[in-house]
């Protein structure tokens, strides 16, 4: 079997006193795609977001590629050094809704500047990497523009560029099309799939339900800050056990 690369147990997050993330177990292995469904305010943004230490989970153990990222000694949740912290960190991409681009920045320069500034690369050792994942995605010939003359789908290809030019070992998006118009959606979906043939590790939240069906080895069905159900996609889809399950699906394909 594939090794594991993702282990979350018992995550608990709260925001003041609303209990975003109440126990939290996940395993994600490697090369498997791992889609995250469910309504809004569920807590799946959340619980991506306490991934990679962008929020910190109050309870819980989170472990990436074996290495502690936090844990619980004696009830109380306590992280690595920060040092430490940056290097797991550093094995998960992210993109975002919202791009996040650096709009004074050309494509080729918001590609290159993580690896140059965080990892010490040479410029001239990441350019022609950065040229080929610009390929990849389709905006070779878009390097030289600035994010401003990108439409939303470009943008979003180039933020997964991006996050792969500091060449992650897990991918992790959050809603990547919910911004986009449905004709734009297609060609960040199109990205997402041939990383996924690629066998790269990925945990998608996402409201394409489409995407989840076919490319994701797991479906996770997320309510009020919980997980409902989680299983094969076409076991999932087809046949939901948990009423909320049933009633978000019907509400949804």
């Amino acid at each position: 079997m594939s090794e594991t690369m993702i282990v979350l147990q018992d995550i608990h997050k709260s925001f003041n006193q609303l209990n975003v993330l109440k126990g939290i177990n996940l395993e994600v292995r490697r090369g498997e795609v791992v889609a995250i469904i469910g309504p809004s305010g569920s807590g799946k943004s959340t619980l991506l977001r306490c991934l990679n230490r962008l929020e910190t989970i109050d309870k819980g153990t989170i472990t990436v590629e074996g290495e502690t990222l936090a844990e619980d000694v004696n009830g109380v949740c306590h992280y690595t050094s920060d040092v430490k912290s940056r290097e797991i960190c550093g094995k998960m991409g992210m993109v975002f809704q919202h791009f996040n681009l650096f709009p004074h920045m050309t494509v080729l320069e918001n590609l290159i500047e993580a690896p140059i500034m965080v990892k010490g690369m040479k410029r001239e050792e990441i350019i022609p990497v950065a040229e080929e994942l610009l390929k990849k995605v389709g905006l070779f010939d878009k390097k030289d523009c600035y994010p401003s003359r990108l439409s939303g789908g470009q943008k979003q290809r180039v933020a997964i560029a991006r996050a792969l030019a500091m060449n992650p070992a897990i991918m992790l998006f959050d809603e990547p099309t919910s911004a986009l118009d449905p004709e734009l959606t297609g060609e960040v979906l199109k990205t997402m799939r041939q990383l996924a043939e690629e066998h790269m590790t990925m945990i998608v939240v996402t409201h394409e339900m489409a995407f989840a069906r076919e490319v994701a080895q797991k479906v996770i069905f997320m309510a009020d800050g919980d997980i409902v159900e989680a299983g094969a996609p076409m076991e999932l889809f087809t046949n939901p056990k948990q009423v909320r399950t049933q009633s978000f699906l019907k509400n949804m394909l």
